[in-house]
């Protein structure tokens, strides 16, 4: 009975040890955030094709909290942060027709959801309405 509890033991001991490097390995591996006022801008591409831009002077440090306070995105908060279903008034719903909205920075497809996008001052940032 005794060698099961101490193989326990050193089991949880190892877990506890991997979850606790995984977390700085993700901690060192985040997005660097900038302090101080950047100048953003944020385009988006509707499902008719039109297109809008908008630019931001901000000291947010990531990009869902500002596009949430100037009202140009909303959605459903989940255990990952932010899910974007509403940007610039337009609704995409997977559920329906198969849209969502894909978000790039400066032209590349983002790694996170928009709360996890560390702003950068002259960064362009890219909402498209996508179908499939």
């Amino acid at each position: 009975m005794k060698k099961k509890q101490m193989y326990a033991a050193a089991g949880a001991a190892v877990f506890c040890a991997l979850a606790v490097l995984l977390f700085i390995i993700w901690n060192q591996n985040r997005p660097a955030t900038m302090e101080g006022e950047k100048t953003v801008t944020v385009e988006v591409v509707h499902g008719d094709g039109t297109e809008k831009t908008f630019q931001y002077q901000t000291d947010e440090e990531y990009l869902g909290p500002l596009l949430e306070a100037e009202g140009l995105i909303s959605g459903t908060e989940s255990q990952y942060g932010l899910f974007v279903d509403t940007v610039d008034g337009e609704t995409a719903s997977y559920e329906t027709n198969g849209s969502w909205w894909r978000l790039s920075c400066d032209g590349e497809d983002a790694q996170t959801g928009a709360d996890g996008v560390a702003l950068a001052d002259g960064s362009v940032y890219t909402w498209t309405y996508t179908v499939g």
